[in-house]
């Protein structure tokens, strides 16, 4: 019995894949890198990602410092070297904060810890599936004859705590259901005419509400006004969505933010009426779509 079960520990043994040193810690040595969304970290964990250089520690990265890096530095000697390199350019800035370099993905290791960061869109292939399944969606529900002409499509990448917010309001509405609605508002910038960067402009109804997810519309509203009082309007039926899209005169597009709304099983909305909900955790941007008619 013995020697079987030394048998089958051996056979087990032989049967876990062999990592190779690149796909192993960068600070143990001994845990594969952690993997998010597609990204490779250097680290197995936030625990080795703040101690000390691994077993082969490399110079410090900002140019002419040979002291050793610090993994917790992004691997700089110090806070004050990465911040340096990243005022001259050596690297990218965190996408939140613009001091400290890139460690996690686009944001630095304390925004990434705090949950904070910028909304970010990215354009999704006209080939791919999700392009043409939101352009189906967005069209097939025009009632109109002329039918729009979708140009571009990003996908809105909102920050931890927005996506947080929606969730844990979800699990407030026993039973749920989550519902595909369009919301559009004036654009007074050039969004997506040549890079999917938001403005900071007070009066662009756009650019507010996909930085905010909704907490914030133009010149500092923090609601719509209508027929249900204060709060969020949107529509199911992107034609009549459309009656409220002002795009600046220098861009070629129009403009609408496609949303997920979530709302109680009970509710019945009509495709010829708008939807209202009283907060923003109910509702978040989930794609900007660019169109022309």
């Amino acid at each position: 019995m013995a020697a079987f079960v030394k048998h089958v520990v051996h056979w087990g043994a032989q049967q876990r894949p062999q990592l190779s040193p690149n796909d192993l810690c960068e600070t143990c040595g001994k845990k594969p890198k952690y993997v998010e969304n597609g990204f490779k970290h250097p680290y197995c964990s936030r625990t080795c990602a703040r101690s000390g250089p691994g077993p082969n520690p490399k110079s410090c990265t900002l140019r002419g410092c040979r002291a050793t890096g610090k993994p917790g530095f992004a691997d700089f000697c110090s806070e004050t070297h990465a911040k340096e390199a990243v005022r001259k350019g050596e690297v990218q800035g965190c996408d939140a904060c613009g001091i400290q370099p890139r460690s996690i993905g686009d944001l630095c290791i304390n925004c990434d810890r705090n949950g904070s960061g910028k909304t970010k869109m990215r354009e999704l292939n006209m080939n791919g599936s999700t392009f043409k399944q939101v352009r189906t969606q967005f069209i097939s529900e025009w009632d109109s004859q002329v039918k729009p002409s979708v140009e571009k499509v990003y996908e809105v990448i909102l920050p931890r705590d927005a996506q947080n917010r929606h969730a844990t309001y979800s699990q407030t509405l026993r039973p749920a259901k989550e519902l595909r609605t369009f919301h559009a508002s004036q654009c007074v910038c050039n969004l997506g005419v040549q890079q999917p960067v938001l403005c900071d402009f007070k009066s662009c109804g756009t650019c507010c509400i996909l930085k905010s997810a909704f907490r914030t519309f133009a010149f500092g509203e923090t609601a719509n006004l209508g027929r249900f009082g204060a709060g969020i309007y949107t529509y199911r039926n992107p034609e009549l969505a459309d009656h409220f899209a002002t795009s600046c005169t220098s861009s070629p597009y129009r403009v609408m933010i496609a949303c997920d709304v979530v709302v109680d099983n009970a509710v019945e909305i009509p495709m010829d009426k708008s939807l209202f909900v009283p907060t923003a955790d109910a509702i978040n941007p989930l794609y900007v779509i660019m169109y022309s008619k």
